[in-house]
């Protein structure tokens, strides 16, 4: 047994080391952060239940009062927990909460009646997140036009879109003019082709 050993480490010692060159190669590199998956679990649940609440209320055009207080009360709730989540962590970006979940904070800060500053902390954040890489740039342009609506401003990328006797047609835009300009470098698809898409879902024929 012993001697059988031997030669096995005798004939490995002869030819050249497979773990040598790996390691060289990885010596340096950073390990991948790990997915904080309580956090990303508990951003997929709001967004599950925010998302069957919110599909019920379009479905009713918007008059479903109970159904509305539901959505409000777990908004409030997700934001109460998103706020604490920051302080802790930061911006729950890829890294954080992985691509799923980061997707999930997006849509709570989006769809959320919080506080103007705590929206406006949020998208600085995002901004950042979206700097580094940490989430896609289009999120920044979603929710830029959320907060420039909400100070009363025209919105910078059209992502917001209302219905006009009975058509969906964008909120006004600053500079309309400009707007697919803006869009591209949001790596957002023209503002006429994301009416299209709106409108198919929507609005169909």
């Amino acid at each position: 047994m012993t001697s059988t050993r031997t030669g096995a480490s005798k004939q490995r010692q002869g030819r050249p080391s497979r773990q040598a060159p790996r390691a060289a190669r990885t010596q340096g590199v950073a390990p991948r952060p790990t997915v904080n998956r309580d956090l990303r679990g508990q951003l997929l649940r709001l967004d599950r239940i925010d998302n069957t609440l919110r599909s019920e209320w379009v479905a009713t055009e918007f008059k479903d009062r109970d159904l509305e207080r539901k959505l409000q009360a777990l908004t409030d709730a997700g934001i109460d927990w998103l706020r604490e989540t920051i302080k802790v962590h930061g911006w729950p970006g890829h890294r954080l909460v992985g691509r799923s979940g980061a997707a999930a904070a997006w849509r709570l800060i989006q769809h959320a009646e919080c506080s103007l500053a705590f929206q406006k902390r949020c998208l600085t954040l995002l901004r950042d997140a979206a700097a580094r890489g940490d989430v896609p740039i289009q999120q920044v342009a979603y929710l830029t036009d959320v907060v420039r609506m909400r100070e009363r401003k025209k919105q910078l990328y059209g992502t917001k879109f209302r219905k006009v006797k009975g058509e969906l047609v964008p909120y006004p835009i600053e500079k309309e003019a400009w707007v697919d300009l803006r869009r591209r470098e949001m790596n957002l698809p023209s503002l006429a082709a994301y009416a299209r898409k709106l409108r198919r879902a929507f609005q169909p024929s």
